[in-house]
């Protein structure tokens, strides 16, 4: 027995006739670099698609150029993001709150500004001056304190007063601008010990000091340019007909 066909459901979408409708044709496939569309042949560069023009200059970029020119744009970047990264810790320790976790975004600052200025090639000289200027950075934020400690210290303003002693017995007060002299010679011997002697006493900005630096050298790590190709986009066969063996690439 044949059951009966169910009318229509209002809620389906009925035909038109009068219209047609058309499908977003897929999107041609474009190089990652000029964004124009490729044709037949591209490259596969670090995995990203690429025209041979575009390819070309690439490759062109990453092995020319003056290498002195570099360095010196690149101390310059690291110097200048080494500079700020002092500030900003500086500033947020005026808040009475001491982040130790802003030494990593020094590291971050430091490690982009050094590559950025190697033209996005790194290396490992480059990996030690990132390191490097990151290590002063950080000892650099932490001198204001030093400086302070140093002047106010009550066995330092003692041996400033003894040194300063009359013949009649009584102690001359200790010039400001003498004090305040010797605390800076003071505050720039001790500096660069500072990330140390901090982290001997407080392991875990120890660590997070170390977290800093790795962080500057692992973002200036040597570019590897990895080549492939030339590969040709494969054309679909036409309709009916088998499709041929694999013997160019296809994309999409």
């Amino acid at each position: 027995m044949t059951q009966p066909v169910p009318p229509p459901s209002d809620d389906a979408a009925p035909l038109q006739f009068d219209r047609a409708e058309f499908t977003e044709a897929p999107a041609a496939t474009k190089c990652t670099v000029c964004q124009c569309a490729i044709r037949s042949v591209y490259y596969e560069v670090n995995q990203r698609l690429l025209c041979p023009a575009c390819r070309e200059e690439v490759e062109a970029a990453m092995k020319g150029g003056s290498k002195s020119k570099r360095f010196l744009t690149a101390s310059m970047f690291g110097i200048g993001a080494a500079i700020a990264g002092a500030l900003v810790y500086w500033v947020v320790s005026l808040t009475g709150y001491n982040i130790g976790l802003i030494a990593i975004l020094v590291g971050w600052m430091v490690g982009t500004a050094v590559f950025k200025g190697t033209e996005s090639r790194g290396g490992r000289g480059y990996q030690v001056l990132a390191v490097a200027l990151t290590y002063l950075s950080v000892a650099a934020s932490l001198s204001p304190e030093l400086f302070k400690v140093i002047k106010e210290r009550e066995d330092f303003t003692a041996f400033h007063a003894s040194s300063h002693s009359l013949g009649s017995g009584q102690v001359e007060p200790p010039d400001e601008v003498t004090q305040t002299l010797a605390a800076v010679v003071g505050t720039a011997v001790l500096t660069p010990a500072l990330p140390v002697l901090v982290g001997i006493e407080q392991p875990m900005s120890g660590l997070i000091y170390g977290f800093a630096l790795f962080e500057a050298w692992r973002r200036n790590r040597k570019a590897e340019l990895n080549i492939a190709g030339p590969f040709k986009l494969l054309e679909a066969p036409a309709e009916g007909e088998a499709a041929p063996a694999e013997q160019e690439r296809s994309v999409g």
